[in-house]
């Protein structure tokens, strides 16, 4: 260890300007995609719509009660079990149904 660090290499070698700013524009067009709210509106319900929404929030409300620390399928004389059916009726108002 004589000396000065001149006579290391750079670790990193200079980027050219060029591509600086192709980096930084595609960066910025990337994420001009990514800003705009999504539309739903051309999207119609298929027949099978009603089956998915019922898995899709069986399976959040699995998931929330295991989170809470609570049994996934309470019994019935539970408090739990009303706290479940509100949860799972929550859901389903979400994504649009209505109870029979």
């Amino acid at each position: 260890m004589t000396g000065t660090d001149t006579a290391r290499p750079p670790l990193l070698p200079a980027l050219p300007r060029q591509a600086v700013l192709s980096a930084a524009l595609s960066t910025v067009a990337l994420l001009s995609g990514c800003g705009s709210q999504p539309s739903y509106r051309e999207w119609t319900a298929s027949p099978d719509v009603p089956t998915v929404a019922y898995d899709e929030c069986t399976e959040q409300v699995d998931t929330t009660m295991r989170l809470r620390g609570y049994p996934q399928r309470p019994l019935p004389e539970t408090p739990q079990f009303g706290y479940r059916k509100e949860i799972f009726a929550q859901c389903m108002r979400r994504k649009g149904y209505t109870a029979e």
